[in-house]
């Protein structure tokens, strides 16, 4: 066998502490990007790409449609090619590529399509991120951690929402444009050494046979070379060692079709729509709002949201609720919880202090309502998927379908942010701030009736106990290498 040089600082670079950090970082640049740019177009299309006035809204549309382009249809494309090439480590690489060449193009053209493009580009990078990175913390961590981490990463999104249009006004506003491109490429840096020094978990397998890494496909190869070792006549041993793993279906039909054909994806994907919808929503009327009553600057819009950053780091809790005790229960009472908070953003209305201390408590409930929902929400995709292959094992391949899943979840929070600011801010203009808090809170309330009857696995199925991945939980398959090696001592 030809020998193969070990990469230097291998365990280091596929732990998964790098891993964590590779993907959270990637998931805060790619959402800190796309906000920084919001405070500064307007400047951006008038002063260095030169639109007239009249154009200038309609443009900066242009590039927002550019952006949700490259995400929706990117998204389930990589989510697909990741699980059939079964490396996330290029993918990512891949997606650096498109943030370099976005950052790049957004910091210095003067040419309107040349900044659509830097957009496009931007969604590109942001489909990569979101499918494979979440695809690949999924496939590096045992189940019983999986929603811990997705909570962590999760708080690496809100908090690049948070500081993306807040450090993009203030520092336009004080150094100009170019320093505020001066921290994106600080940041991008960053997740240049990030990407590029990362493995994966499988990489380590290659060069290591420690116990703990041991998988079912090195199990039925230590397994066969404990058969060579005995009599001539035990040669059908390893025939019958692979008839007792689980058969692998092959198929050209993308598994990602599977996925959309279960109920309790389908309720997932929109329970993802709802949250996208309602926290754009509320991005989208609460600065006006806020502007009308308190008379608020860009600055002081912006530091609206800082107590609703703060609270999201209490996602890390749920991700650990949820790896004890599974998805419904934050995910319903998030939603229920939901509807009031949301209704209640109507109660300041007069320039005092403690209307504005009432303002900023009901953002930091806000947070954690969203530290309830997000992470349980991307456990619960993956969950799906798990779920799916427990029933059917091999049904979607080799490669598995976790790609293909956060791909739809991406589209998924994607649409909600595409919908919720054109819903909210009708129904503001029509009929008033107050009632779009309405409506907001009436689709939390509305949509925790499915996530009640569907999140975890139907609620009255019968021999269906709730939050059951047994099937593809770590410590089961790491606990089947002996099995089968005893399998083959036995014959």
């Amino acid at each position: 066998m030809e020998s193969r040089r070990k990469p230097i600082f291998l365990h280091y670079r596929s732990s998964r502490t790098l891993i964590l950090a590779t993907v959270s970082f990637a998931v805060f640049i790619d959402v800190f990007l796309y906000g920084v740019i919001i405070p500064i177009a307007p400047y951006v299309m008038q002063y260095r790409i030169k639109v007239p006035d009249e154009h200038v809204q309609e443009d900066i549309t242009y590039s927002i449609i550019a952006y949700a382009a490259g995400l929706l249809v990117g998204s389930p494309i990589f989510g697909y090619l990741t699980d059939i090439f079964q490396n996330r480590r290029w993918f990512m690489i891949a997606g650096l590529v498109a943030l370099l060449l976005s950052t790049v193009l957004l910091c210095l053209t003067k040419v309107l399509w040349l900044f659509i493009l830097g957009r496009l580009f931007a969604g590109v990078s942001g489909a990569v991120t979101w499918s494979v990175g979440l695809a690949l913390i999924t496939d590096s961590f045992p189940s019983d951690q999986i929603g811990k981490m997705l909570g962590i990463v999760s708080t690496g999104m809100v908090a690049g929402a948070f500081l993306g249009p807040l450090l993009g006004g203030v520092i336009y506003a004080k150094a100009g444009y170019y320093s505020v491109f001066a921290v994106v490429f600080a940041f991008v840096t960053i997740d240049i050494f990030f990407r590029l020094i990362l493995l994966e978990q499988k990489d380590l397998k290659k060069y290591e046979d420690t116990p703990d890494l041991v998988s079912e496909e090195v199990a039925i190869d230590i397994a066969e070379e404990v058969t060579e070792s005995k009599t001539p006549g035990d040669s059908n041993t390893s025939e019958l060692i692979r008839q007792q793993q689980p058969p692998i279906k092959e198929t050209r039909v993308p598994s990602g079709l599977k996925l959309l054909k279960d109920m309790r994806m389908l309720n997932s994907l929109f329970i993802t729509v709802v949250l996208g919808w309602v926290m754009t929503g509320i991005e989208a009327i609460v600065p006006l709002r806020v502007e009308q009553i308190f008379h608020f600057d860009s600055l002081g819009a912006g530091l609206i949201f800082l107590p609703l950053a703060i609270t999201s780091v209490f996602g890390v809790v749920t991700g650990w609720w949820v790896d004890k005790r599974g998805c419904r229960m934050p995910i319903v009472l998030g939603l229920i919880l939901g509807c009031p908070v949301t209704v209640i953003l109507r109660l300041p209305t007069e320039d005092t202090i403690g209307h504005k201390v009432l303002l900023f408590a009901i953002m930091a409930l806000l947070g954690l309502v969203m530290a309830c929902l997000l992470p349980a929400a991307m456990s619960e995709v993956s969950r799906c998927v798990m779920a799916i292959e427990e029933k059917n094992p091999g049904c979607f391949g080799k490669g598995g379908a976790f790609g293909q899943a956060f791909g739809f979840f991406n589209v998924a929070y994607s649409f909600g942010n595409v919908i919720g600011p054109i819903e909210a801010g009708f129904v503001a203009d029509a009929d008033g701030f107050k009632t779009a808090t309405w409506t907001l809170g009436l689709i939390f309330f509305i949509s925790a009736i499915p996530a009640a009857l569907l999140v975890d696995g139907y609620l009255f199925a019968k021999d269906a106990p709730e939050n059951d991945t047994s099937g593809v939980n770590e410590e089961t398959q790491m606990k089947r290498a002996p099995d089968v090696i005893e399998l083959a001592e036995a014959q």
